[in-house]
């Protein structure tokens, strides 16, 4: 039996796929999801989203969210989604830099603090998702 997975984002509806697995970048690791998966609803952090469909595996890089898993239907809600096909490698390694630079002259307490982690955290999910396929 196949997976149906839903991708909704706040600016779109996303996407709806059917595949045999997903792997998701939740809180606690990564959680490989099959059809006929115990009911589960779980946090996700940014990190790269694996779809695998008839032996092929697609990825997608995720933010925040969750993940809901009921028997065959996966819903994932999440502040942003991207095909890795669709990043800009160069963008990606300036805005980690950016971020990283930031983070060493904030302590974690100051303000920017979290918001330049959760722009590191998106950073290093997209250049994860482009050393995926390469």
């Amino acid at each position: 039996m196949a997976l149906k997975l839903a991708i909704v984002t706040p600016e779109s509806a996303g996407v709806t796929v059917e595949c045999e697995e997903a792997v998701v970048p939740s809180v606690n690791g990564e959680i490989g999801l099959l059809s006929q998966h115990i009911a589960m609803i779980s946090a996700i952090q940014p990190g790269v989203l694996t779809v695998i469909s008839g032996g092929k595996r697609d990825y997608y890089v995720v933010g925040t969210g969750f993940v809901e898993i009921d028997e065959d239907q996966v819903s994932i809600l999440t502040s942003t989604f991207e095909a890795v096909e669709d990043i800009d490698v160069e963008r990606a390694k300036k805005a980690l830099d950016s971020a990283t630079e930031k983070l060493n002259t904030l302590g974690p307490d100051e303000p920017g603090y979290v918001k330049a982690e959760q722009k590191a955290q998106r950073a290093r999910a997209r250049l994860d998702g482009i050393a995926r396929i390469n």
